[in-house]
């Protein structure tokens, strides 16, 4: 916290978390008070998907041609000015389903340009020996304002309204590009730009994207080989995580307290394991962490937990199975700011993003139809097995299961 600039970008990523939590639960809430139609709900989160994957790909090769720092400060303007209109227009002229799809759409278009920029700013303002805490303190305080700002937002919806809910993330948005604003002039100060100048980019998109494409498969096997491991990693992931609200409604027969214990108890555990990468140096053997925690320890975890139908034995279970995929997470994240050279980073970002999200509706339809067909328990326990077994054989990529980073990083 000692370092100015990512101070800056720490208290930027809470305040836009804190807003777009809330806004979230107003907008879900909004669309199904006004039609009462699951379908229209859904087409909140299609519109969402197909802008995150439209997308991607531009936006990883954007972030490797022009300064990153300000393109941060243009997505979040960007997205500070479309939920202002949204807001306003809620409250004018009332509920319009295209008018929500739209600026979903683009408030989703214009975070895919800010997740990469971010990703790859980081490197360029904390030194590398501090990295895994630097993003360690950002996972771990966004999933805990995440949680509370989604547990807050069905409250104040009620009491303030769901469109002053959307008003307020476009003020979060806003107060994040201020922050963000003084990371590139305090960049540009001191002679430094958010992308390196020396490299000669060119300037056309889909050259490119291959070109990024075949660094990923020719040059980094290993980060290729996780980036593969990873779409069934959070298949697997997903077919749990969508439905945790059924599993505690009907196997753990809980109440809404139990559902907000439980998730506290998820968070918490995320946040651990995230904070604890700076610590133990697990990027040294990032390809062994990745395939260890989140495939095989996530993969017991889940299994361990479709097994159980108490709430004080299921807390510990979901506690330990989210260190162990905030302690993979954190250091695979870490590791690839590191081992990525600067100019292609935006683009494996990017790459890697549009595997891990393609993935995620099939998910979720397959865990729908499981949950129908055998039950939420059965789900857990073949996405358990699913996960398991994807951990098991990405034991045999060896360029993976040697992938890490070597020497001690420079703090």
């Amino acid at each position: 916290m000692r370092e100015r600039n990512f101070r800056a970008v720490y208290l930027a990523g809470l305040w836009s978390r804190s807003g777009s939590s809330l806004a979230g639960v107003a907008v879900v809430w909004i669309v199904f008070a006004s039609t009462g139609s699951a379908l229209d709900v859904a087409y909140v989160a299609v519109v969402e998907l197909a802008a995150s994957i439209l997308f991607s790909l531009p936006s990883g090769v954007w972030v490797d041609r022009y300064d990153r720092a300000s393109l941060m400060v243009v997505a979040d303007v960007t997205r500070a000015g479309v939920m202002a209109a949204l807001g306003l227009s809620l409250l004018v002229f009332g509920f319009q389903l295209p008018v929500i799809l739209a600026a979903m759409f683009s408030v989703a278009a214009a975070s895919m340009l800010f997740q990469p920029a971010e990703q790859t700013i980081l490197p360029r303002i904390v030194p590398a020996g501090r990295l895994a805490d630097a993003n360690g303190l950002n996972r771990s305080s966004r999933a805990i304002v995440g949680m509370v700002g989604s547990s807050l937002g069905g409250a104040l919806v009620i009491i303030v309204g769901a469109a002053l809910g959307v008003l307020y993330n476009s003020i979060t948005f806003a107060v994040s590009a201020l922050f963000l604003f003084t990371v590139y002039t305090a960049l540009r100060q001191a002679g430094r730009k958010g992308t390196p100048s020396e490299v000669v980019r060119e300037r056309h998109m889909g050259r490119e994207i291959v070109e990024g494409l075949r660094w990923l498969i020719h040059e980094a096997p290993g980060l290729w080989e996780l980036s593969v491991s990873a779409l069934f990693f959070n298949f697997f992931v997903t077919l749990y995580g969508t439905f945790v609200v059924i599993f505690v409604v009907e196997v753990l027969h809980g109440t809404a307290l139990v559902y907000g214990l439980f998730l506290a108890a998820s968070t918490a555990g995320m946040a651990l394991g995230s904070l604890l990468v700076g610590r133990t140096r697990t990027v040294r053997s990032a390809g062994r962490v990745w395939v260890i925690g989140y495939g095989i320890g996530g993969g017991l975890g889940l299994l361990a937990l479709s097994q159980v139908t108490s709430p004080l034995l299921a807390f510990p279970i979901v506690f330990a199975y989210e260190v162990s995929l905030g302690i993979a997470g954190n250091t695979w994240l870490t590791a690839a700011q590191i081992l990525v050279p600067s100019h292609v980073q935006g683009r494996y970002f990017a790459l890697d993003g549009l595997l891990s999200w393609g993935v995620l509706p099939v998910a979720q339809i397959t865990g729908a139809l499981l949950i129908v067909a055998k039950g939420i328990d059965f789900t857990i326990l073949v996405s358990g097995a699913g996960l398991l077994a994807s951990g098991l054989l990405s034991m045999l990529g060896r360029n993976l299961w040697h992938l890490g980073v070597t020497g001690t990083p420079q703090t």
